[in-house]
């Protein structure tokens, strides 16, 4: 049986390979350029929610009224993220800045896809 309770892991936590030169992966200032992001996807969403809000008052479809629905829950859940993100020291703490710039940025670029094909 091993004993798990004193085994030792290399690192510190953080990536590894921040060699000379290469911005930390774990630097805090990172959930401030994540704030910029969120509200750029807020600016993306309004402009989908703007659409379909448009699309249902002529088509009084349910599809359409889905789409009303989801694009507020998400501007709801971008402005919470935002508001953990400014107010919460855990989510801009050592450690968080990478991750939650990252999954702003994945969202923008979906967001960014969504806003495309609606307007084909």
């Amino acid at each position: 049986m091993i004993n798990l309770v004193n085994v030792t892991v290399p690192g510190n936590g953080s990536f590894v390979g921040n060699g000379p030169g290469m911005p930390p992966l774990d630097d805090p200032n990172l959930a401030i350029i994540a704030v910029i992001v969120c509200a750029a996807n807020i600016g993306l969403l309004i402009l989908l929610l703007f659409t379909y809000v448009i699309s249902y008052r002529k088509l009084k479809s349910q599809f359409t009224l889905g789409l009303v629905i989801f694009a507020t829950l998400l501007i709801f859940q971008n402005i919470l993220f935002m508001f953990f993100l400014l107010v919460r020291a855990g989510f801009h703490s050592q450690g968080m800045g990478f991750p939650v710039l990252s999954l702003s940025i994945v969202e923008f670029g979906a967001l960014l896809v969504l806003l495309k094909t609606t307007w084909i």
